[in-house]
Formats: structure tokens, C-alpha cells, sequence
């Protein structure tokens, strides 16, 4: 074995990685039914769409039809 071997290359994710990994999130909830929490509120994901053209996508909650930006939510971890 060489030191290589032994060492663990991390590598820290940039702001772009972290807001894919968000989004991720976003689609999960939506997918499995999972609250969210939009301005200290508990509510869940309608549906979300990516403009052409846009770096991020628009997220639109049930029971509002104001879009939501991505960043203004915040996935809610539930224990299972």
C-alpha cells in the first residue's frame, strides 16, 4: 500500500453541487409526499418546472399560485 491509497480525497462541493443536491430534495419530496416548510409554514410541493432559460427552477405549493424559488424552502427531516 502506498499513502495515496490510504488517503481519502475529499472534495467540497461547490454552491452549484449544493443547490443541484437541493433540487434533488425538492423532487424527492414531491415524489414521496413529504411536507416542506415555505416561510414557517408546513405545506407540500404541487408541482415545480424548470423556464428555458432559467438557472433554477419554480417551485408552486398546494393551495397558493404564487411560484416559489428553491432557496425558500426548506426540506422538513422526518424520522421514519
Amino acid at each position: 500500500m502506498n499513502a495515496r491509497a490510504t488517503t481519502v480525497e475529499t472534495k467540497q462541493p461547490t454552491a452549484r453541487d449544493l443547490a443541484d443536491q437541493h433540487d434533488m430534495r425538492i423532487h424527492r419530496a414531491k415524489q414521496l409526499g413529504r411536507p416542506i416548510r415555505h416561510a414557517g409554514v408546513k405545506k407540500f410541493i404541487a408541482g415545480f418546472c424548470h423556464h428555458k432559460g432559467d438557472a433554477e427552477m419554480v417551485v408552486y405549493l398546494e393551495g397558493s399560485a404564487e411560484p416559489v424559488r428553491p432557496c425558500d424552502i426548506t426540506i422538513i427531516e422526518e424520522a421514519t
